[in-house]
């Protein structure tokens, strides 16, 4: 099964340190385009709202082999990790893109202080832990 969650309004409300490289609204995206795109794929789930705050309930119960992050913000990584880094499974790969944003970077060396996974930068911006 695939999960894709988006706000389809674009990056909501940014912190000072969010905004050198993001602002309210971008990204916005086209619901029903993608839906209609991704339709000819069987297992594939499109949730409209900003996660986790709306729709985690779908997956709530659900263990993850690989997660992929693109939600540019500190508050929206923090969020997300919070949610899924408990529902990862062993050896499960979490990627998360916009490494070079001071609000993703924050949140990756937050919440992974205490933890024993190694961040690992990879090309394009990218950073990647294993779950231990």
């Amino acid at each position: 099964h695939l999960y894709v969650f988006d706000s389809f309004e674009g990056l909501p409300e940014t912190l000072d340190f969010d905004a050198a490289h993001f602002h309210k609204g971008q990204f916005q995206s086209d619901f029903e385009v993608v839906k209609e795109y991704l339709n000819s794929y069987s297992n594939v789930h499109v949730y409209k709202g900003f996660f986790p705050q709306k729709n985690a309930e779908h997956v709530e119960d659900k263990k993850f082999s690989f997660v992929h992050l693109d939600v540019d913000l500190y508050e929206s990584t923090r969020d997300s990790l919070e949610f899924f880094y408990p529902r990862m499974s062993k050896s499960g790969c979490l990627i998360s893109h916009d490494y070079y944003a001071e609000g993703v970077f924050r949140a990756f060396k937050e919440f992974f202080a205490d933890k024993p996974e190694i961040l690992i930068e990879l090309p394009e911006d990218q950073v990647l832990i294993v779950k231990v």
